[in-house]
């Protein structure tokens, strides 16, 4: 199945069509792509690695905790989507409290003594391909599985999000996903695969060692 794309990333799909057009034949590996895959074991290739495209994002349905952060492009019309039918169901607003950072920014989270288990080292971040966001409150699983808001928004998320692109990447533990479970942690990866994850019930995590096996 050829991967579906909205008209209004048609600019972004074409600059990133030479990497990925269908979902088994996905470029986990080149930092540029939109399916890179990094975790605590894999890291980027290069470790200065900035995407092209940052852009702010706070909108009518998106709200920027900080008031400084940005993400890629590429993934900003479908989180407008997913941001709009967010606040037709709860009537709040989608509020993004992390979102892209540099291998530096990561290196000064980490040099506080974060433990690798919850906080990537620097290299190794989601948030430094610029799609991967904090959502609400960043804690623990137990606050969140603890605060019935907090998990109706993760409960609509886990059966909606995947149709604008967006995954839980930690969801299964540190055995299989590399860091604790982080219901606040979701990455872009265009929707056909989001939603194949979804579908199947595994982690980019369970969906890359599955790729390398076949290898």
């Amino acid at each position: 199945n050829e991967l579906k794309v909205s008209q209004d990333n048609l600019e972004s799909w074409e600059k990133y069509s030479h990497t990925y057009k269908y979902i088994f034949s996905a470029d986990l590996e080149t930092d540029e792509s939109i399916t890179k895959f990094v975790n605590s074991d894999v890291p980027f290739n290069n470790k200065a690695y900035i995407p092209e495209d940052l852009v702010s994002f706070s909108s009518e349905y998106i709200t920027d905790g900080k008031g400084y952060w940005t993400l890629s492009n590429v993934l900003i019309p479908e989180l407008n989507l997913l941001a709009e039918e967010f606040y037709k169901e709860f009537w709040v607003k989608f509020q993004i409290n992390s979102a892209y950072r540099s291998y530096a920014y990561q290196k000064w989270i980490k040099d506080r003594w974060c433990p690798d288990n919850v906080c990537a080292k620097a290299w190794f971040s989601e948030h430094q391909s610029g799609l991967g966001l904090d959502i609400f409150s960043i804690t623990s699983e137990s606050v969140w599985k603890n605060n019935p808001t907090l998990w109706k928004y993760y409960t609509w998320l886990d059966q909606n999000a995947h149709k604008y692109g967006f995954h839980n990447t930690y969801q299964k533990g540190l055995k299989i996903d590399g860091y604790e479970i982080e219901p606040w942690h979701w990455r872009y990866v265009w929707a056909d695969l989001a939603t194949h994850l979804s579908e199947n019930d595994i982690t980019i995590a369970e969906f890359y060692y599955q790729q390398k096996k076949n290898d």
